[in-house]
């Protein structure tokens, strides 16, 4: 065994990596940019800094509440792949396949996120680069359980010579178990995360009841820089107080 492949055998069985696989957020076009600000401008001036100040910070919130669904939606995706993948990897492997040959079958069979992920191993794997170099990158850059154990597993059977269907094989049998027994707990947790959207969204609504009702509470809070450190502060720490109790509901990954 060399040093490279031993250094990288410990990386993969030392725990979690640091890195993560979350999209890079895209730039916003500078003439879009633009308009946003004449837009806001114009706002300004016909209907004050307080309406203004509290439409900028509901459509900040919505827009992270929406990308932060939008990445969990795709984690979760993957994670049903994974086992799909491992199938598909053994029975290449089982059919004589190199375990880079199997990784751009199993590439070719499943669609993104997992699938390019597994061809652009084997393409790396294809140009000359050392397997347990790209795996090692592969679990480095995802980071969860389920991805460190396939790699450790493709990276073991090629290193000790055993068999790799039968270590693949293995593995999509514990991912499937976590991913079942993860299901059952965001079952039984249902009753939790609705009392967490309640608690959440009664500030909103009482504020909401609040200034329409009471036009002196409306002043303060829409036309006072008091009420708008208020108001922002209050979203501020009521979506915190979300964020906080949807982690605590929703548990580990897989």
């Amino acid at each position: 065994m060399t040093a490279t492949a031993r250094r990288t055998r410990a990386r993969l069985l030392s725990g979690p990596a640091t890195g993560g696989g979350a999209p890079t957020p895209q730039r916003v076009p500078a003439p879009v940019a633009a308009a946003g600000v004449l837009v806001g401008v114009m706002a300004m001036l016909t209907a004050g800094p307080g309406v203004v100040l509290t439409v900028a910070l509901v459509a900040t919130v919505a827009t992270a509440a929406h990308r932060w669904r939008a990445r969990a939606a795709a984690r979760a995706h993957r994670a049903t792949q994974l086992p799909h993948a491992l199938d598909a990897l053994a029975a290449s492997l089982r059919s004589g396949a190199s375990l880079p040959a199997a990784l751009g079958e199993a590439g070719d069979a499943l669609d993104a996120p997992l699938g390019p992920e597994l061809a652009g191993l084997a393409r790396a794997a294809a140009r000359g680069r050392p397997v347990a170099e790209v795996l090692d990158e592969w679990s480095t850059r995802h980071g969860d359980p389920a991805t460190r154990l396939a790699a450790t597993a493709m990276l073991l059977a090629t290193m000790v010579g055993s068999a790799p269907a039968r270590a693949v094989d293995g593995v999509a049998s514990t991912v499937r178990e976590r991913l079942d027994l993860a299901a059952e707990r965001r079952a039984l947790g249902a009753q939790a995360r609705a009392s967490a959207l309640v608690l959440s969204a009664a500030p909103v609504v009482f504020t909401v009841v609040l200034v329409a009702g009471d036009p002196s509470a409306a002043h303060f809070l829409l036309g006072t820089p008091g009420g708008w450190a208020c108001l922002a502060a209050g979203l501020t720490l009521d979506a915190a107080g979300a964020w906080w109790m949807a982690r605590l509901t929703r548990g580990p990954h897989p």
